[in-house]
């Protein structure tokens, strides 16, 4: 997979969401002389299903994943707009493509600055994408920078925009966004060049999940994504000068399974973290555990029969549910966001006016209906 090697080395020893190799953006087809190799459409009923979607949505259904999009009830096509990191060149672009739904492969360009590179990249890119039936790339880049002057980042953006313009001038329906961590201000060290990045692309994928990956106070469990921080983060944003119709708010449809420190009981609300460094930061959520919304109401529901399960509470505050269980003699805290905790969000993106709003990932909450029906409350 040569187009994704240059940004897989990962500065840090906290987990990544690393795009999964199945799901990368694969590489041209190409024969024994370098030719192109003919592609058929995945789509024989209808051969249009294979161009990519023009249509564009008043609101961005933007997630990540497509694992389980044919299983049981399957995704709600009606409500989503474009499924990143879905697989190309078979049925699901014929579902998708069939209800106006974009599917849109990873890219990691090369950051080496060396214009051989980018071109070879780019050639690359588009043949994949095409070859694909994809409808466009998401690129997302989380190392640390040393600071927004950071020459790396004038790479970051000459590459995107290169590639954004090299695809829009095969077909101006390809769509190109960039994903943002949760507040533009320096979080985790990507000190990025937001403004530039939002110009050069579609729209920015504001991650507004892993909130926690540098506590600077209590060191103890909490929610993933609370409403006030996303409202902080679009609030950084739109304070750059970066318009709100390119601000696609990214929310968790999974959740955190954190082991306590010390003495603790089922009625203690308090779970003290184990100190796990991040990037200079001495406590994260790396202390913890993802747990897919599905695993979460597994484990509510007594699917872990060695599991002591305690009464699950809502923070007033943050509106975020949370529960103690015991298992194997240790106490853990689960952080879970739901349809009631999400809502407000998906409200807000609507006030806002915001380009859209999507989970990471659709995979995840085992397409249960009051999640997928919550999610309209931002259309």
């Amino acid at each position: 997979m040569k187009l994704h090697l240059s940004l897989l080395a990962v500065v840090c020893a906290r987990p990544e969401k690393r795009i999964p190799i199945e799901l990368r953006l694969p590489s041209p087809l190409r024969d024994a002389t370098g030719k192109p190799t003919d592609v058929s459409c995945p789509c024989p009923q209808d051969l249009t299903l294979c161009n990519p979607v023009t249509s564009q949505p008043d609101r961005e259904i933007f997630g990540f994943g497509s694992e389980g999009w044919n299983v049981s009830t399957g995704f709600d096509f009606d409500t989503i707009s474009t499924i990143a990191w879905g697989e190309g060149g078979g049925e699901l672009i014929c579902k998708a493509h069939a209800n106006n739904v974009r599917v849109v492969a990873s890219a990691n360009p090369p950051l080496t600055g060396n214009q051989t590179d980018i071109d070879a990249f780019i050639a690359d890119t588009l043949l994949s994408v095409q070859q694909g039936f994809f409808d466009g790339i998401t690129f997302d880049y989380e190392s640390p920078v040393s600071g927004y002057d950071d020459p790396l980042n004038a790479i970051y953006v000459d590459v995107i925009d290169q590639t954004t313009k090299a695809l829009k001038a095969v077909n101006p329906n390809f769509q190109t966004s960039v994903c943002a961590a949760w507040s533009p201000l320096g979080i985790d060290g990507r000190f990025y060049d937001y403004n530039s990045l939002a110009a050069v692309t579609d729209f920015l994928y504001i991650m507004c999940y892993d909130t926690r990956s540098q506590v600077f106070y209590q060191c103890v469990a909490s929610a993933n994504a609370p409403l006030s921080i996303c409202q902080k983060g679009v609030q950084d944003f739109i304070n750059l000068g970066i318009p709100a119709s390119k601000l696609v708010l990214g929310i968790p449809w999974y959740d955190y399974d954190y082991p306590c420190e010390g003495e603790m009981s089922l009625d203690d609300k308090l779970c003290n973290l184990k100190i796990t460094p991040f990037r200079g930061v001495n406590c994260s959520d790396a202390a913890g555990g993802e747990v897919t919304y599905a695993g979460a109401m597994n484990l509510i529901n007594g699917g872990n029969e060695a599991a002591t399960v305690g009464e699950v509470w809502r923070d007033s505050y943050m509106n975020v549910q949370f529960f103690n269980y015991e298992l194997e003699g240790k106490m853990h805290q689960f952080w879970f966001d739901d349809a009631v905790s999400l809502g407000p969000i998906y409200r807000y993106v609507k006030e806002m006016n915001l380009r859209g709003t999507g989970p990471f990932t659709f995979s995840q909450i085992d397409n249960d209906p009051d999640m997928w029906e919550a999610l309209k409350l931002a259309l």
